[in-house]
């Protein structure tokens, strides 16, 4: 019976080899950016004194892709991105920028002056703006003698 000279690298680098072959196909399960799955753009809120300031990275879309609504202190954007070269004869290779319906819902601590809200986009980042409520505000309080 021949001796053989087990080498644990050998089995890792096959585990690699085959780990990169799993990776390189379009599998839905591993990937969520299917073309049904749905997406959320990355979103960043800040807050300064008197306002809550929302931006979310939507590229790529037009301002007839996206709506905006407040409903008390919650804000919701919504919105569609189309895919690029939708019904053409492209072979695509890889497809990494998510498309399709989203939807993401924000819900703010405080009372907001909902007359005030403005939302702008610019350079594919869509700007909501919203003040705070008077009452909302922080508010310096003398303190007297006694």
């Amino acid at each position: 019976m021949p001796v053989v000279h087990w080498n644990p690298w050998t089995e890792l680098e096959r585990f690699e080899h085959r780990l990169h072959r799993v990776f390189d196909l379009p599998f839905p399960r591993l990937f969520p950016h299917g073309p049904h799955t749905p997406w959320q753009p990355p979103t960043d809120i800040s807050e300064t004194e008197t306002a809550y300031v929302l931006e979310a990275d939507l590229p790529g879309m037009t301002l007839q892709d996206l709506s905006v609504r407040l409903d008390g202190t919650t804000v919701v954007i919504a919105g569609q991105r189309q895919r690029p070269h939708a019904g053409s004869t492209h072979q695509h290779g890889r497809m990494e920028r998510s498309c399709g319906p989203f939807q993401r819902a924000f819900t703010l601590p405080a009372a907001v002056k909902q007359a005030d809200v403005q939302a702008t986009y610019a350079h594919g980042v869509l700007t909501i703006t919203i003040p705070k409520a008077d009452a909302a505000w922080p508010r310096q309080i003398p303190v007297q003698a006694a």
